[in-house]
């Protein structure tokens, strides 16, 4: 008899990705409650990697001790069904570069990512992929890895990480690190009409899917990493109110909405070995009517 792929992938123990808390000042979403904002100066004098936060969905790529590839989101494994419509990419991608993750995560890591084929609050129209690893378990020690660290060990492969905007001592004051806040990098300045021909060709209901869509220009807040010793040792997210308000008027969770697929940027290659399209191509042509945030490294 042969054994079902769903009870297999169930049998192994899933490293659920931890939950982050508010930074001050961050608008609360549904199931934050109970949960306070941690004040800013608590991160004075922390080293922080800033990242632009994205709307996707979490998503976990792993290996078994025999080399199996395994998929999470959230609290459970990929495992098929009509409710996964939205990680039929990652699933193809995955398989196509497994040689190549099995190598460098072997057993050991947990690579955790962005998955955006789907359109959830925010749409997207110059996506560089439609996957951005943003995290990576070592699985012997419980610890997340660095951002260097991370870097180090998927570098000259086909991952694409999330943007990063800031790497550095705490700026001085909460304002100094809201200023990182600016118009995404995956959005022209022509999103909404690239939005609303992607609906026609849906044959979507404009005024529908708009009620269900974010409507700044701005991406859906930050992302703060607090790192030492080659590990990230705390995590803290920044979402701007009016993206938590647009989803509280859009009536219906992203899952229970029509399929609105996000698109890419001009060039990309979804399966090339080392990606053709990355962030600082998006920051070169400049997408948007403002200024680009710029990296900073130490």
């Amino acid at each position: 008899m042969t054994p079902d792929p769903r009870a297999r992938a169930q049998s192994f123990d899933l490293y659920r990705y931890p939950r982050t808390p508010h930074l001050e000042g961050s608008r609360l979403q549904d199931g934050d409650e109970g949960h306070d904002h941690v004040p800013y100066r608590h991160l004075q004098g922390q080293f922080l990697v800033v990242e632009e936060k994205l709307d996707g969905a979490n998503t976990g790529i792993s290996f078994s001790p025999a080399g199996e590839l395994l998929l999470q989101s959230r609290g459970h494994y990929l495992v098929g069904g009509g409710r996964e419509r939205q990680f039929s990419f990652i699933k193809a991608w995955a398989q196509a570069h497994a040689d190549w993750l099995l190598q460098r995560l072997e057993d050991r890591y947990v690579m955790y990512g962005e998955t955006m084929s789907k359109k959830h609050s925010v749409f997207y129209d110059a996506l560089p992929h439609h996957f951005f690893e943003f995290d990576v378990l070592d699985r012997q020690t419980g610890e997340f890895l660095s951002t260097r660290a991370r870097r180090d060990l998927l570098a000259g492969g086909p991952v694409l990480s999330v943007p990063v905007l800031f790497e550095g001592l705490a700026p001085a004051r909460l304002a100094d690190l809201k200023a990182l806040l600016r118009p995404s990098l995956a959005k022209t300045a022509q999103w909404r009409d690239a939005f609303e021909a992607t609906l026609r060709r849906e044959g979507l209901d404009l005024p529908m899917a708009w009620k269900q869509c974010d409507k700044s220009d701005l991406s859906e807040g930050l992302y703060i990493k607090v790192e030492a010793g080659g590990q990230t040792v705390a995590r803290y997210k920044w979402v701007r109110a009016d993206f938590v308000q647009a989803i509280l008027e859009s009536d219906k969770h992203h899952s229970e909405q029509p399929y609105v697929p996000n698109l890419l940027a001009p060039g990309v290659d979804l399966y090339a070995s080392q990606p053709a399209v990355d962030w600082d191509t998006l920051r070169t042509v400049s997408y948007t009517h403002l200024t680009l945030p710029t990296i900073l490294l130490v």
